[in-house]
């Protein structure tokens, strides 16, 4: 597919820089035919539509979005239950799906999607303008080390859209582990990978012990990220541009909506939407999940609805992605807004009314590196949101702390967090390599303790 440049910026299509009227309008002549197509074809959605008092009747423009009704995990998941293999929200013959795929989901039960051929080349679409936005061409040799195994939706999709970009492939995966990747690199001399945040850190941190060399001397200078936050982080992307000589550039989507449909362009302040012709996104408020003004500052929970999807669509489906606008124009000139994920709805804390995000624990904990590791985990005690606090975290505290200068350090993170974060904690500091390193799977910054205790 060949590259369009437009507006005097090298984008992967037009639709990146097009007049946002143009664009409105453009989405709302899909969405009234997609509402039409899953009232006649989604046995999910007729029902869904008929209890609202069939909205989709009336729909004429994006301001009649919110008078349709809203999805949820819990309903896909009795969806699947109830209709196998894909579902009673899915809208296309069984036949005519070329490709399925899952994600593990919260319940450790697989959520799975279709995909007819034009859902797939939907797909690879929206990925190859994400993995341009995030620096890759053609010509490009692309270490893919984002999970292979059980049809993770990062696989297979993420090695379609290299493909259709024009970029050599490493289809490798995280499975092989450190050693095995590194290697790679070494022999193959791939000028870029895809990786999670953490899993990209993690394999340069260990290049000089396992390959004895430095990872900013071996050839990698463009990574691409996703699959958990950590690549709009500061801390975390500054020092994974240092370990390996190279630009970190994020990008995020869902196994439900797309692999990638955000992505970040060189200016590095926000992800873009990339799929303003193929996806509807809103943003709710955490309070009343009405839709918020997509404005710079704006903060809530992203929504999504697809304008086109055959196989499995999705109307309105409350993802969870906690997100905040960061920009509305950008000097890159795409006209779609930017924003930067602090994590999921189910790991959100509020502690005497402050949103505290994970992402941000962690930052702060990276931040004080070699003092820490830089591995924290959060204990959630229940599974309330709000709670009196203070949170507790557990830290790894770095290779050279003594034992004597633990408490300084218990004292330094405490005050730090509550500075900075208006929030108090108390801190378990652990020995390092204590907590699970990046691979195949996402790193968990929230261990859900009260999980365990109903099992006990």
């Amino acid at each position: 597919m060949t590259t369009v440049r437009a507006t005097g910026h090298d984008h992967a299509h037009p639709i990146e820089s097009a007049p946002e009227a143009e664009i409105r309008a453009r989405q709302a002549e899909l969405l009234r035919g997609q509402l039409a197509y899953l009232a006649e074809h989604s046995p999910f959605h007729r029902r869904k539509l008929a209890e609202a008092g069939r909205p989709d009747l009336s729909f004429k423009t994006l301001n009649d979005l919110p008078t349709l009704p809203f999805t949820v995990k819990d309903e896909v998941r009795q969806s699947l239950g109830k209709h196998a293999p894909l579902g009673e929200h899915v809208a296309a013959a069984e036949g005519d799906v070329v490709q399925f795929h899952c994600s593990s989901g919260t319940t450790g039960r697989p959520s799975y999607v279709g995909l007819t051929s034009a859902d797939l080349a939907d797909w690879v679409e929206i990925q190859r303008r994400c993995l341009w936005g995030a620096g890759i061409r053609p010509g490009d040799r692309v270490l893919q080390a984002f999970g292979m195994s059980r049809g993770w939706v990062g696989g297979l999709p993420i090695v379609q859209a290299l493909q259709a970009l024009g970029a050599g492939v490493i289809p490798a995966g995280a499975e092989p582990g450190t050693s095995w990747l590194l290697q790679i690199v070494r022999d193959l001399r791939p000028n870029a990978m895809t990786a999670t945040p953490n899993f990209a850190v993690h394999l340069g941190e260990q290049a000089e012990e396992l390959l004895g060399v430095p990872a900013r001397e071996l050839t990698i200078r463009k990574i691409a990220v996703g699959g958990e936050p950590g690549g709009g982080v500061p801390s975390i992307r500054d020092h994974a541009d240092q370990l390996w000589g190279a630009e970190m550039r994020e990008m995020m989507g869902g196994g439900d909506i797309s692999p990638v449909c955000w992505g970040d362009c060189e200016e590095r302040s926000g992800m873009h939407f990339m799929a303003p012709d193929s996806i509807l996104f809103e943003i709710i408020s955490l309070d009343d999940q009405r839709p918020l003004p997509i404005e710079e500052g704006a903060v809530g929970e992203l929504v999504y609805t697809h304008l086109k999807r055959q196989a499995t669509p999705a109307l309105r489906f409350r993802h969870g992605d906690i997100v905040k606008v960061t920009g509305t124009s950008c000097r890159c000139g795409r006209t779609t807004p930017k924003i930067r994920c602090f994590g999921r709805t189910d790991d959100l804390f509020i502690v005497k009314g402050v949103n505290v995000y994970p992402s941000a624990i962690q930052d702060l904990i990276v931040g004080m590196r070699p003092a820490t590791t830089g591995a924290v985990t959060i204990v959630k005690e229940t599974p309330d949101y709000a709670i009196a606090g203070p949170l507790r975290i557990r830290v790894e505290h770095g290779e050279q702390v003594t034992a004597d200068q633990r408490p300084q350090l218990i004292a330094a993170i405490e005050r730090r967090v509550h500075e900075l974060l208006q929030c108090r904690v108390t801190v378990e500091l652990i020995a390092p390599g204590t907590l699970p390193r990046p691979g195949r799977e996402k790193v968990a910054l929230v261990e859900k303790a009260y999980l365990q205790k109903t099992r006990g």
